[in-house]
């Protein structure tokens, strides 16, 4: 099931990475990213607040890919890391 944003809870900056709270239907999940990833998914690069909330749905999609690979963390958190990010864009091209 795809995550979405706990409307809650917005996304926030804690130290240099990102935090998005968000549920899959039966979990809360902490999506955390790095400031890279940040930085990284638009131009010109920038690790503000507002990118996190402009981005947070596609954050979210490639959360929900990593959790789909069985690739979430501990603790229900999932990184989301610029590696990630380009993975993610490079399945959405097939």
């Amino acid at each position: 099931m795809p995550l979405k944003m706990r409307p809650d809870m917005p996304p926030f900056i804690v130290d240099e990475n990102g935090h998005i709270p968000m549920i899959d239907g039966t979990a809360r999940w902490l999506v955390i990213v790095t400031r890279e990833a940040l930085e990284g998914i638009a131009s010109p690069p920038e690790a503000s607040v507002e990118r996190l909330r402009d981005y947070a749905a596609t954050f979210g999609e490639v959360a929900t890919y990593k959790l789909e690979h069985g690739r979430a963390g501990a603790e229900e958190t999932i990184w989301v890391q610029r590696a990630d990010v380009s993975e993610w864009q490079s399945t959405q091209s097939r």
